[in-house]
Formats: C-alpha cells, sequence, structure tokens
C-alpha cells in the first residue's frame, strides 16, 4: 500500500511540474541568457541544440561582476562589466561610464522591461573601493539603427550599498521582477547593513520605492559578497566575507 501511494504522489508531481512548466513556458523557452561574455575577454553560446561554442570577440576585461543579455530567439543585445555597455557588435554603446565597478563582485545585472521587447533596464552596484549606490540605466534597442543606446542618464534608487544584486520573476501573469540590493534602513550607509531592498520592475517601467525588509539579527560590515535567489522565488541566499558569514531567507515573491 505505501508503495503504491509513492507512486502515485510521485506521479501527481510530474503532472503538477507539468502545468507549471506549461504556465510559464516563456521562462524557460526563450534564450535571453544564450550569450555569457566575462572575464579578460572570454565568451561562451549555449545553442538550443545543448551545443557550447567558444566566443573570442568579447571586449571585457574584468575581474569580478558583468552581466550579458540576448534577445528570446538567442542573438546577442549587449553585455556590460558595470561601467562600460558593449552592443552586438562589440562597440561601446554608452558614451558615459556607468556607476558599477568591474571590481564589484555582482557590478550590474540587466533586467528586461515586461512586455516590451526594445527597453531593458541595467542596475549597477558599486564596489567597497567606489561606493557609488544602486542606480539603474534604460536602454532602448531601437536606437542606433537596432543596436541599443541609453536613454539618458542614470537614475539613483540607493545612495549607498552592498556590492550584490539580484533579481527573479514575481510571476507568469504580469512578468514583472523583483530586483534586490542590500543596504541599511534608510539606504545611505555600509556600516551596518541589514536590510534588503526589493524593486519590481514591471509593464510600467521601475518601481523606485522599494519593500523593505529589515532584519534586525543581521549586521554585514563588508560590502563584498554575493546575492542570490532561488529559481522558484522563495529562498534567498546572502554570502558575506568570512567575518559576516552565509545567510538564507525565506522570500515572498508576490509582495517582495
Amino acid at each position: 500500500m505505501i508503495s503504491l501511494i509513492a507512486i502515485a504522489i510521485k506521479k501527481m508531481k510530474k503532472r503538477l511540474l507539468y502545468i507549471l512548466l506549461t504556465v510559464c513556458t516563456y521562462t524557460y523557452a526563450q534564450q535571453e541568457a544564450a550569450n555569457w561574455y566575462f572575464g579578460e575577454n572570454a565568451g561562451i553560446n549555449f545553442g538550443l541544440d545543448g551545443s557550447i561554442t567558444v566566443l573570442n570577440d568579447g571586449q571585457l576585461n574584468t575581474v569580478e561582476g558583468c552581466s550579458s543579455i540576448s534577445d528570446a530567439s538567442g542573438n546577442l543585445l549587449f553585455y556590460t562589466d558595470g561601467q562600460r555597455v558593449y552592443n552586438r557588435n562589440h562597440l561601446e554603446m554608452s558614451p558615459f561610464l556607468l556607476k558599477g565597478d568591474e571590481s564589484s563582485t555582482q557590478s550590474a545585472i540587466v533586467v528586461p522591461k515586461p512586455n516590451d521587447p526594445n527597453i531593458y533596464y541595467i542596475f549597477t552596484v558599486g564596489s567597497n573601493q567606489t561606493i557609488n549606490g544602486l542606480n539603474y540605466y534604460t536602454v532602448d534597442m531601437t536606437l542606433n539603427g537596432g543596436l541599443g543606446g541609453m536613454v539618458g542618464a542614470e537614475t539613483e534608487l540607493l545612495e549607498r550599498c552592498s556590492e550584490k544584486i539580484s533579481a527573479v520573476l514575481k510571476d507568469c501573469q504580469s512578468g514583472s521582477i523583483w530586483v534586490i540590493a542590500l543596504s541599511n534602513l534608510n539606504g545611505n550607509g555600509v556600516s551596518n547593513m541589514n536590510t534588503f531592498h526589493a524593486f519590481e520592475v514591471s509593464t510600467t517601467g521601475v518601481n523606485q520605492t522599494p519593500v523593505s525588509s529589515t532584519i534586525n539579527t543581521l549586521n554585514i560590515t563588508d560590502s563584498r559578497g554575493y546575492l542570490k535567489l532561488s529559481p522558484n522565488g522563495e529562498k534567498l541566499a546572502c554570502a558575506n566575507t568570512t567575518t559576516n558569514g552565509l545567510f538564507l531567507f525565506d522570500f515572498d515573491k508576490d509582495s517582495g
């Protein structure tokens, strides 16, 4: 009887997984992460057939954070180290340096505007040497003959924050995305970082008023480290230097 129950539960789980995959098909089918550019002029292309191809045309020369984005078909759009942005022809897109830092653990992350294939946001964080806080920039892919261009300058979201930044899909229906950074309660200091600030990116753009969650037992004093959300948006891992340890939190992707 126990074996039969176990088999039935296993079949139910498979059906549930199939339903979830069907509802969120686009999150698995799209190829926005098909091209990676990183390190010292390194690159990789991940093909739909499972192939992996070395890319030697990248212009990045960075020891730490970077981010690349492709379109839904896997065609490269642009990539950045948090300071310089390169288009698909590997030419600099921005006429100015962004406020990220090539020596920041997670210097930049690229987030698409939901339901708009032409608009992307680059979120940047500084380092423990250049404390520029959290800023974002708008990229319009219709500019420069389809190569993309920057729209305006940066918008500051947090005056000071750690080198950590991550993002996760809120839900399949709205397509909204949470972008999360670590700072103090007011977003203006890095000596006592105990608050996660979640900014929602929706069809209307970036909501500059965050959902802020303060953890009173948390006291991060070093900007370095890494922030990562689980694919299902239920867990948030915060890795820090040896003196500040590693933390794992529950995350409510519905409320941020």
